[in-house]
């Protein structure tokens, strides 16, 4: 089955980014794009992203092999409501969204029986939002995850996973109830701990108001993912509330154990506690020797083609600055690029980002 219409609903980072790619490796698929903001639409279609822009959700649904459901969570079910009378039983639907069983769910229940429904999340993202921020190598070298609806084919698994990978994506197929445990332990409680451990520091008293002064370093690294978008967070926490509660009394049992050996002065227990964490941290497979020496990261945000990562490294060898590590990072929701350089000092930081910047590329400090 090779799709010939598409109809991406939601224009925004994720949207725009995927018609950008889609379009790029897939310049013969005729795209409609649609979205509640008009700046998108037309930004879209003079830049020759979308072949068409719509209004009707769904009149351009029922003319469609494929529709990718872009917008924010709280969106999908009344998107659902309304093309679901107007699908055919070959379409094939998706979303974009970062939990999987109540969009499953949904799906089942305001979609045609046969209608061929399969989960998607991206593991892919940026601090920016919008149209104006979309970039077609988005996806490229990050995983991709599907998670196919009881009546998803092997055909239309095969169709979507060839779309998403021409978009330079790593599909990965599971369960909704596997992802989104998973991704409550590695993604949500990470945000949730972020945002306890500032608001933490915000009811110290501070009546000399040096914690912000202070506040660098470490307190920044940890922290920083609780600057993300509260609103989108907001309905991530209580979509997945099943899995994360549960993770959320794992943590507060651990704190809690590590009070009472901090309360007994328990010195043995206090360093178990440390070596445990430490020996499994270590073991991880990625960042594992960022984190254990005093490098600087920074992110630079290249596309997938012969001679990228060798081009970074021209750039910054020929002026002297040592890149002591450097990764593609593959699961990268709100990090703001896909390469990872360590930097050994930071004016060396301060140098390479600005010496990148010169050459036309998008480089970050953290």
């Amino acid at each position: 089955m090779t799709p010939v219409r598409i109809t991406i609903i939601g224009l925004g980072l994720i949207g725009g980014s995927l018609a950008k790619a889609l379009r790029r490796t897939n310049p013969d698929l005729y795209m409609t794009g649609i979205d509640l903001n008009k700046d998108n639409l037309s930004a879209a279609f003079a830049e020759g992203v979308v072949d068409h822009t719509s209004e009707c959700f769904d009149e351009a649904a029922a003319a469609s092999d494929v529709v990718f459901l872009c917008t924010p969570m709280g969106q999908v079910t009344e998107t659902l409501k309304a093309i679901g009378p107007a699908i055919r039983p070959d379409t094939v639907i998706t979303d974009t969204c970062s939990i999987k069983t109540p969009i499953m769910q949904a799906a089942a229940e305001y979609l045609p029986e046969k209608a061929s429904f399969v989960g998607g999340h991206p593991m892919a993202g940026a601090e920016m939002s919008g149209y104006a921020s979309a970039r077609a190598h988005l996806f490229e070298n990050a995983y991709y995850i599907l998670t196919p609806g009881q009546n998803a084919d092997e055909a239309a698994m095969d169709m979507l996973s060839r779309l998403i990978s021409s978009t330079g994506a790593l599909p990965l197929v599971m369960d909704p109830e596997t992802h989104d445990r998973l991704v409550g332990g590695v993604s949500h409680l990470p945000h949730c701990a972020a945002a306890a451990l500032v608001n933490a520091v915000i009811d110290m008293e501070d009546k000399e108001s040096l914690i912000p002064g202070l506040a660098a370093g470490g307190f920044r690294d940890i922290t920083r993912i609780a600057s993300s978008n509260p609103q989108m967070w907001q309905e991530i926490t209580l979509a997945n509330r099943d899995h994360l509660i549960p993770l959320l009394s794992g943590l507060i049992h651990n704190l809690q154990h590590f009070r009472s050996m901090l309360d007994q002065g328990d010195t043995q227990a206090v360093r178990d506690y440390f070596q445990r964490a430490k020996s499994y941290r270590d073991s991880l497979p990625l960042r594992e020797n960022l984190y254990q020496t005093r490098f600087f990261e920074l992110y630079v945000d290249v596309e997938d083609k012969p001679g990228a990562i060798g081009q970074v490294a021209t750039i910054l060898g020929t002026n002297g600055i040592n890149i002591k590590n450097i990764r593609v990072i593959n699961s990268r929701e709100n990090e703001p690029g896909c390469l990872l350089l360590s930097i050994p000092d930071g004016p060396s930081l301060a140098q390479a980002r600005g010496l990148l910047i010169s050459h036309g590329l998008k480089a970050y400090a953290k």
